[in-house]
């Protein structure tokens, strides 16, 4: 009953600091964890007893990450995933190993008697930022779409690098052996490959499935449990859950076919999964920092400053190579990567916030380590200056950068264009069908149906001028539905290019689908 307590206590929590952080212009996921430690601080502190409130720690990625994932790979696509993929190369990969060797080794200067491994597993533990926190701070912070795709893209694969070399380098420390480069690699590419099949196997016959099923409810509750089934499956491969997780969400909605009801209440069930499961996940951050603090001891600030020297070496090697990832960019001249401007390799650098992975990852070293305890404190101050400090930082430092004007002007520009596009493949529909009606009519069907209505120019009685008006009606409604579908059309086709933002277009479509509806209901 207490776990059921505090799950539904961080849940309604949750709804309240979203509310809060949306008035005074502050990010929500810092707002509550500094709430839930607060809160927990002031319970021991007080109360008689100590709380105690503990999730197993190999469930908490199973639990957490599957469906936090899915709800960011379903507003991606292949098209982006091809325009960032030296994106993923060099920041989901090179970037984790370059953080994990240089935190790493770092550790090892500052705890005598820490083994590689035990160095390596908390380099790769603090190496990956986390997606969860990034879509949670960056979207409401106003950060420009272009840079938000950037980070999504890094955020959705980073973590299976530093996955695969945490537990190589756990089961070296736990086996008292060695770990070697090549394992490391060859298990890494396995990881990757198996995962990959694995999930465009899943999505595959996901969309089958969901061609084949005529029930919105159920269609639904599928994307509800793949995430979970795949990763599972993927894990007990041995291969990376994570990748597994991306890659059947955007062969899932890249191929099946889905329908206006399935994306308008698909969207509004992940935007509240998204929402609460991560308030439940930044929640329990908070939560351990009372038990960490007591279980470390007399070796409380070292843990602290050695926390905040790794937190500095993580922080520059992202400086480092987002500068140089920049001088890239500027090189290969598209205008859609990010970082393009030395504003934006501040940003990105600023933007490398740390959460639920690295929190999860450390919960799972075995407490029986010697340096278990000291490691939690240093888990939970790198969370608290890469991502509590920068998320409360943000909304200034956008301000600061001047970056929202010119990125503003550049999604309006697109967004001007995916509408166009949209409307004008409507009207190429409703000519294709309807010869009879003249563009002018094709592109303002209200317009046209009230003209229609108007006219009596032929000394109908009422009774023809009632089957006129509902004969008009009905070819109006016809006519409407078919300009709908066409545009709808074009825009499922927009999101598989890589030349525009998914996000943006998943914006549009979504307010022709809305019309959609009411076309359907009104028919």
């Amino acid at each position: 009953m207490e776990v059921l307590l505090v799950l539904i206590g961080l849940m309604l929590a949750t709804v309240i600091v979203v509310a809060a952080g949306d008035r005074i212009g502050l990010p929500w996921p810092a707002l509550l964890t500094i709430l839930t430690a607060v809160a927990v601080f002031i319970y021991a502190t007080f109360s008689s007893g100590e709380f105690e409130f503990e999730v197993p720690a190999d469930l908490i990625l199973p639990i957490f990450l599957p469906p936090l994932l899915w709800a960011l790979a379903r507003k991606t696509s292949w098209g982006v995933i091809r325009e960032q993929w030296v994106t993923i190369v060099a920041l989901s990969v090179l970037l984790v190993v370059a953080t994990t060797l240089a935190v790493g080794f770092t550790a090892r200067a500052f705890m005598p008697g820490l083994s590689l491994a035990a160095a390596i597993l908390i380099g790769a533990a603090i190496a990956p930022p986390d997606p969860v926190a990034v879509e949670a701070v960056a979207e409401p912070a106003g950060i420009p779409r272009r840079i938000i795709s950037a980070l999504q893209t890094e955020g959705l694969f980073n973590d299976a690098a530093s996955i695969v070399a945490f537990h190589l380098a756990l089961t070296a420390v736990t086996s008292s052996g060695e770990m070697h480069a090549g394992e490391a690699v060859v298990s890494f590419f396995y990881s990757a490959i198996v995962a990959t099949v694995l999930g465009l196997v899943v999505g595959r016959v996901s969309s089958w499935f969901v061609g084949a099923v005529h029930e919105v409810v159920a269609r639904n509750a599928l994307t509800w449990v793949i995430p979970f089934a795949v990763y599972i499956a993927a894990e007990e491969l041995g291969a990376s859950g994570v990748i597994a997780v991306v890659i059947a969400a955007v062969e899932l909605h890249s191929r099946a076919p889905i329908q206006a009801e399935d994306r308008l209440s698909g969207q509004s069930f992940w935007e509240t999964v998204e929402l609460l499961f991560t308030g439940v996940a930044f929640g329990l951050i908070g939560l351990t920092v009372s038990s960490a603090i007591d279980a470390v001891g007399a070796d409380l600030w070292h843990a602290v400053i050695v926390g905040v020297i790794l937190s500095v070496v993580a922080f520059l090697v992202r400086l480092v190579w987002m500068y140089a990832f920049y001088l890239i960019n500027r090189k290969r001249g598209k205008p859609r990567l990010a970082p393009l401007r030395l504003q934006e390799v501040l940003l990105m650098t600023w933007s490398g916030m740390r959460g639920l992975v690295t929190l999860a990852l450390v919960l799972s070293v075995p407490s029986g380590l010697s340096f278990y305890h000291e490691l939690t404190v240093i888990a939970l101050v790198v969370l608290l200056i890469t991502m509590v400090i920068p998320g409360l930082l943000l909304p200034w430092l956008m301000r600061q950068l001047d970056l929202t004007a010119p990125s503003q002007a550049a999604t309006d520009k697109m967004r001007t264009v995916i509408t166009t596009r949209a409307r004008k493949a409507g009207i190429a529909a409703i000519r294709a069908k309807y010869e009879e009606l003249d563009p002018d009519t094709a592109a303002n069907i209200s317009q046209w149906f009230e003209d229609r209505l108007g006219e009596d120019e032929d000394g109908d009685d009422a009774s023809t001028r009632m089957q006129k008006a509902i004969a008009a009606r009905e070819m109006a409604l016809a006519a409407r539905r078919t300009a709908l579908a066409g545009a709808q059309q074009e825009l499922l086709r927009l999101r598989r290019d890589r030349d525009f933002n998914p996000t943006i277009v998943d914006e549009v479509l979504a307010d022709v689908d809305r019309m959609a509806l009411g076309a359907k209901k009104h028919g």
